[in-house]
């Protein structure tokens, strides 16, 4: 086996180890934020959970073997681990990547925060007050769950996916992915994001067209913002941003 298998081996059980932990991690919060709802799916908890967590399981597996393979076609991928599974330690810009993507996490959370408690308040119950609701430990632990799980499957899986689609049909003249093809499937995965969210919001806030627009439009900038940092970056990078904004919206700024 040469090389470069083995650390594609190394990459792969290194995320889907931290993976499958943060989703462990999140049943607390996920137990808290469902309440009395989580019944009524017509399963036993640890039957339900079993479920979700085989299901998670699948998609992670999917996401990490398609962010390896495809990524290295693009130029895609997790610098930081393979460098140091390649022996060569830590890249050079390691320290400027972590505390850019720091500060952009907390931009991140921040802007959320202000917005949903100063805007969105005028016309619902705060979303950042639900998402709050759960213990302290609860909600740091489920910051790391949003962070790598998010990042894994919408940047490393769906990113790399749609960036390699459009690879395929428009390339540089060095082989690379083009500019645009690259921002369009950022814009793409944002989108998607956005559905998925929500959706998933509880049906009190489905009809609040305020409450959708201002989630729309900061699901973007945070989409663009993380997109933005997978691909000058690396994984690494919009993993530390989305976990930090995590923690800046709902372990700091949820607390007050």
């Amino acid at each position: 086996m040469d090389t470069k298998n083995i650390v594609d081996q190394k990459i792969f059980w290194s995320l889907f180890m931290v993976a499958e932990f943060s989703m462990i991690a999140a049943v607390p919060y996920a137990v808290s934020i469902s309440g009395d709802a989580i019944y009524e799916f017509g399963a036993s908890l640890p039957t339900l959970l079993a479920t979700q967590f085989a299901q998670g399981t699948v998609l992670l597996i999917i996401s990490i073997l398609t962010g390896i393979f495809l990524g290295k076609k693009v130029g895609l991928g997790a610098p930081i681990l393979e460098s140091l599974f390649r022996g060569r330690g830590l890249p050079a810009e390691t320290n400027s990547s972590l505390k850019l993507s720091i500060v952009l996490g907390v931009f991140v959370g921040t802007a959320f925060f202000v917005v949903d408690r100063f805007v969105f308040s005028m016309f619902t119950d705060p979303v950042t007050v639900f998402l709050s609701s759960p213990p302290l430990w609860q909600r740091f632990l489920y910051s790391f769950y949003v962070g790598i799980i998010e990042e894994i499957v919408m940047r490393f899986f769906l990113v790399t996916l749609l960036v390699w689609i459009s690879w395929k049909i428009k390339k540089t003249s060095e082989n690379r992915p083009a500019n645009t093809g690259v921002w369009i499937s950022i814009l793409a995965v944002s989108i998607i994001y956005i559905i998925g969210y929500i959706l998933s919001l509880p049906t009190s806030m489905d009809s609040n067209h305020v409450l959708g627009f201002g989630i729309v439009l900061l699901s973007m900038i945070a989409g663009v913002i993380f997109g933005w940092l997978y691909w000058k970056k690396g994984l690494e990078a919009s993993i530390i941003a989305n976990v930090t904004a995590m923690i800046t919206l709902v372990v700091v700024l949820g607390s007050l």
